[in-house]
């Protein structure tokens, strides 16, 4: 890209692309019934991906919304670490592992994500890339080698980006994964309720001054397990909410604002388990026309695609 690397402290990158990656984890394209689906209640609209309905949003439609493929080729229910370090680096990982792999990346999935993360990817192209997620206090004062490292930490570790910090967060530069702070609070952290809103506004902003930015929010995923209907909604809520704002606040004719998931869980609240369904897709604003989109490997592509990357 030839760009300057953005100041996260406050300086915006230069006019041109931008992409926001807002990662939900747990979130697969299942039934039309609201009874077994809560996507398709209808009471979530920017999320509302079922079988036959397409999100929608007060900012707009969805350029392109569909669900893709997490098996990958590989038996079994679909897992967050070969999933997400998919989606992270455009590699087939349950292929490379021979397995789906659940929880947090292990040594052979940390080196695809070392070599291959696009965060690093875009900061090599000279282009600014973050993580807007805050880590804690506790975070900090782990040891390196004992820190339980998701693949979105592993991809952030890998460009050399810096880790946002409590600091960030309360001065509103970061946002944590709950996004309103309730689970957060509920571990114990003295910090203010956030409205979703106020979460969504933040993103926008911060989204602005990098080229690639990155979001992570994974309680969905948790409810799906619990199977709890009520903490689902919660989720749910503060997601629409907060990216209705987003989209509202984001400038789409520079700005490709990609909705992901790496599997499916949440939209059968029937089994406490990933599903076989399609992973959640949808993207918003910029695409100058769209590569085939059909699986979790396609999404760094369409990223690069964006932001004019150099393959």
């Amino acid at each position: 890209m030839n760009l300057p690397e953005a100041d996260r402290e406050g300086a915006t990158a230069p006019p041109g692309r931008h992409v926001l990656l807002f990662f939900i984890d747990g979130l697969g394209v299942g039934e039309d019934d609201p009874d077994v689906n809560l996507l398709a209640t209808g009471e979530f609209p920017t999320l509302r991906l079922t079988r036959t309905m397409l999100p929608s949003a007060r900012a707009g439609a969805p350029t392109f919304a569909r669900g893709l493929d997490a098996s990958l080729g590989v038996p079994g229910l679909p897992q967050s670490a070969t999933g997400q370090t998919s989606i992270l680096t455009g590699i087939n990982a349950p292929a490379a592992m021979g397995k789906h792999i659940s929880g947090f990346p292990g040594p052979s999935l940390r080196a695809i994500l070392d070599e291959h993360s696009i965060l690093k990817r875009v900061r090599e192209a000279g282009g600014g890339a973050t993580f807007l997620n805050a880590y804690g206090p506790t975070f900090f004062k782990t040891e390196e080698t004992k820190r339980r490292l998701s693949a979105t930490s592993l991809a952030t570790i890998a460009s050399g980006a810096p880790f946002r910090t409590w600091t960030d967060l309360l001065e509103g530069r970061a946002v944590v994964h709950d996004l309103t702070h309730w689970r957060m609070r509920e571990r114990g952290y003295d910090i203010p309720l956030r409205e979703p809103e106020e979460a969504g506004a933040i993103i926008a902003r911060e989204s602005a001054t990098q080229d690639f930015s990155l979001f992570e929010y994974f309680e969905t995923d948790r409810a799906g397990h619990d199977q709890d209907r009520e903490r689902a909604m919660r989720c749910l809520r503060d997601l629409d909410r907060a990216l209705q704002v987003v989209l509202e606040r984001v400038e789409l004719a520079q700005t490709t604002v990609i909705v992901a998931s790496d599997h499916g869980n949440l939209e059968d609240g029937r089994v406490k388990t990933h599903t076989l369904n399609p992973a959640f897709f949808a993207a918003w604003g910029a695409l100058d026309g769209i590569p085939p989109l059909e699986r979790l490997t396609d999404i760094v592509p369409l990223i690069v695609q964006s932001l004019r990357i150099a393959s």
